[in-house]
């Protein structure tokens, strides 16, 4: 008899479904987040007000990258704060997402660091 890996197993349950299934699926998901996240996409707003109060233009693609990433961090840190103070297998991802969102940003900010004069 073949053995069936649970990724199989899972990926059998994505087929053959009708939109009503995938709304359900949808709505129950969002219901685990938001009992793990609370509403912290409200938050999101507020923080990136705080962090660009003058606004934010984004002309280039690498400004579009920058801010995406920051937009990333920013998400998991709202997502981290929501569960404070406790520490779960959730908010240990979200620290892990932190690192290397930084490390993405660090990378795309050594080009523009590497062109520009920066002995201002």
């Amino acid at each position: 008899m073949k053995k069936v890996a649970k990724k199989d197993m899972r990926n059998e349950k994505l087929k053959n479904r009708i939109p009503t299934d995938c709304i359900a699926e949808a709505l129950e998901t969002f219901r685990e987040r938001n009992q793990s996240y609370g509403d912290n996409y409200l938050q999101h707003g507020e923080v990136m007000t705080v962090l660009f109060p003058d606004g934010i233009e984004l002309k280039t693609v690498e400004d579009w990258n920058r801010f995406g990433i920051i937009n990333m961090i920013v998400a998991k840190m709202t997502r981290y704060a929501q569960n404070w103070p406790d520490v779960n297998k959730g908010t240990i991802d979200s620290l892990h997402d932190l690192g290397v969102y930084s490390f993405m940003l660090e990378s795309i900010d050594s080009f523009k660091w590497g062109s520009e004069d920066d002995s201002k």
